[in-house]
């Protein structure tokens, strides 16, 4: 399920909060995710949106959504 993150900007924070942003297929299912470090919750949303690809995708922080792309 998990796979590489294409290359685009990343946080320079060495220490910060883990963020999981998960992109769904057309059924609804998730398709894969993504595991990464940011400074907060409007780095981590800067971030997710360059791998967004047009696809639909939900970033969480813990148990917490933090942002829905449709």
């Amino acid at each position: 399920m998990y796979s590489d993150p294409p290359k685009v900007p990343r946080s320079d924070a060495k220490e910060g909060v883990q963020y999981r942003l998960f992109f769904f297929n057309a059924g609804g299912h998730i398709e894969k995710a993504h595991e990464f470090i940011s400074r907060d919750d409007a780095e981590a949303i800067r971030i997710s949106e360059a791998w967004r690809e047009g696809r639909k995708m939900e970033l969480w922080q813990r148990d917490r959504r933090v942002k829905r792309w449709d």
